[in-house]
């Protein structure tokens, strides 16, 4: 584990097979910052709001989350649970990325939705989200069941749980621009490509 993100981690309980994970796969490579970079006013606000909320061990506290405080941007949010490394929770799903995808994401493992050969890759940078800790900010490609292929920005921040939860990520989603139709998809995929990638230093450094 990084020396930069030594204060936080020693501060909470790791299981092994998340030290395991962080030890035999490296992160994605992406651009550092403090801040997002994508050019999207909401993500920017929210961020803006987690950033000013209490900390434990330096990391935002989930119990201080107060969605009435985001309630412009409420349904376009996830929380997410990082269980273990093959299973990643929607705890919370906004309304409209229900809309969006056409089904209840509450409770779903976030890596059924992954492709395959990227999956691993998947669950290493969101638990380098949760355990550095990390923010991370990217445009990606998701494939929707129904055949539209969207470009998407997403916002992904890590908030300390209680003890003894594991660490849980706020995601944010906004649709960029359509990229085409693909008639022949018959299920979601969420970050088929990626655009851009950032990982945004919240005091732990970045990968």
């Amino acid at each position: 584990m990084p020396p930069s993100a030594a204060s936080y981690v020693g501060a909470v309980e790791m299981p092994e097979d998340v030290r395991h994970l962080l030890r035999t796969c490296d992160a994605s490579k992406g651009e550092p910052s403090e801040t997002p970079l994508l050019d999207n006013p909401a993500q920017s606000a929210v961020f803006r709001y987690w950033s000013g909320l209490p900390r434990i061990n330096g990391m935002p506290n989930a119990a201080a989350f107060n969605p009435a405080a985001v309630k412009p941007w409420f349904p376009s949010l996830t929380v997410l649970s990082l269980n273990s490394p093959e299973q990643i929770s929607h705890r919370l799903v906004g309304t409209e990325v229900t809309t969006q995808l056409d089904f209840e994401l509450t409770g779903a493992n976030l890596l059924d939705f992954i492709p395959a050969q990227t999956r691993l890759q998947c669950s290493r940078d969101m638990h380098e989200i949760g355990y550095r800790p990390c923010g991370w900010q990217a445009r990606h490609v998701t494939r929707f069941r129904s055949g539209r292929i969207s470009k998407i920005e997403t916002l992904y921040l890590p908030m300390h749980a209680p003890h003894p939860q594991p660490p849980r990520i706020l995601g944010m989603h906004s649709t960029h621009e359509t990229a085409g139709y693909d008639v022949t998809l018959d299920d979601t995929v969420f970050g088929a490509e990626f655009d851009r990638m950032i990982w945004i230093d919240i005091g732990f450094g970045t990968p």
